[in-house]
């Protein structure tokens, strides 16, 4: 195995050679204290950054984290992490992007995080084609890279924009190990905006390689009156387990799922949102309604659930008030009522939260918050969280 810093150290000194760098990031140090088996206290820290020459044309960008836990040894590979860690050079020759490194990749398909190389050409206005190829990132973003074999990834997109008020993605998904190859994904996307009130999306993938349609998704969301919008969705897809993951033993099996929701604003920044949601397996059905009340400072839910994965009342609260300039205060609490089988007595769980956040400038953020749920499991779980932010 890898390790993912060494891949960029000698690219990075490329970037470093040039005069006039911009540098922003962030880092946070947290402290998490909670108790199971036995206490336990955790401090996490987080650094994220932007390294670009003046022009924008290369920047370094880093998302990494260290945890330590004061009660016992963590292992290397579970303290440090990268969520992303890689080169771009933007706007080569007026029309090439490339980026080199760990990444988050949505490339008309659902993928997640690549270790390789990505980029794009800008064709003109209307066309451009994108590529990609690497392996795909340990689920866990250890500080390790897979082999080729293990784990290959390969694709790429052609864009079309503006054309009839539409834009269209073409699409293909190479994904492999030394034993099998997973996935041959193809397909199209369309997004409609003819109408200026109406959106249209769909979504259709067919996978070669194991001869069935692998996405089926078809959205649209219509305003009305300038105070209301309608939403209908239809999708269809089969799960794309990731690789070398516990769920590889199992045989995929496609789900269908029909969703209607509405929202309407009754005041200004106040608005009603109602949703259903039926899921459909090979073994039966869920359902789902969802209803809340959403204001400027507030929000109250109620959500229940039926059928295949179990039956839940739940009902939710949030609120936030400034205490004073640049203190917040908010709470949040969620009370659920569930059973996984009819056969099944309803269990209680209570889940509560409160937190202070206070910016004391532009810079400094500081965030406690304390955490506590009472369910069947447990009487009492209590957590407590700090965060300390500094940005620039």
């Amino acid at each position: 195995m890898k390790k993912i810093i060494p891949i960029l150290v000698l690219l990075s000194s490329m970037c470093l050679q040039a005069q006039g760098l911009v540098f922003h990031g962030k880092v946070r140090n947290s402290v998490y204290s909670y108790e199971s088996d036995e206490q336990h206290n955790r401090a996490y820290q987080y650094l994220r950054f932007s390294l670009a020459t003046a022009d924008k044309k290369f920047r370094i960008n880093s998302s990494v984290r260290a945890l330590t836990d004061f009660n016992e040894t963590i292992d290397s590979d579970l303290r440090f992490k990268a969520y992303a860690l890689n080169l771009e050079a933007n706007d080569l020759l007026g029309r090439v992007d490339l980026k080199l490194g760990r990444q988050f990749l949505h490339p008309g398909t659902v993928l997640g995080a690549l270790d390789g190389l990505s980029g794009s050409v800008k064709i003109n206005k209307m066309f451009s084609v994108e590529g990609y190829a690497g392996t795909e990132s340990h689920f866990d973003r250890i500080f390790k890279v897979y082999e080729l074999d293990d784990s290959f990834v390969a694709g790429g997109l052609f864009n079309v924009k503006n054309l009839y008020s539409t834009n269209l993605q073409l699409l293909y998904l190479h994904k492999s190990n030394v034993d099998t190859t997973l996935f041959q994904l193809t397909g199209l996307n369309v997004t409609n905006y003819t109408f200026d009130k109406t959106h249209f999306n769909v979504q259709a993938h067919y996978d070669m390689q194991n001869e069935r349609m692998h996405r089926l998704m078809a959205s649209v969301r219509q305003e009305l009156l300038g105070n209301m919008a309608v939403n209908l969705r239809y999708k269809s897809q089969y799960p794309q387990i990731y690789t070398n993951s516990f769920f590889s033993i199992f045989s995929p099996k496609a789900y269908k799922q029909y969703h209607a929701g509405l929202s309407y604003e009754f005041y200004k920044d106040y608005y009603i949102s109602t949703q259903y949601q039926l899921v459909q397996f090979d073994d039966g059905n869920a359902n789902k309604v969802f209803f809340t009340i959403n204001g400027m400072n507030a929000s109250a839910g109620v959500l229940y659930e039926s059928g295949y994965a179990g039956d839940q009342l739940s009902l939710m609260f949030d609120y936030a008030y400034e205490v004073i300039e640049n203190l917040y205060a908010s709470i949040n609490l969620d009370y659920s009522k569930y059973r996984t089988e009819e056969l099944y007595e309803y269990d209680n769980q209570l889940a509560n939260a409160l937190r202070l956040n206070y910016r004391l400038n532009k810079n400094w953020i500081i965030d406690l918050e304390y955490q506590w749920l009472n369910n069947k499991f447990t009487e009492n779980d209590s957590r407590f969280l700090n965060h300390i932010t500094y940005r620039w």
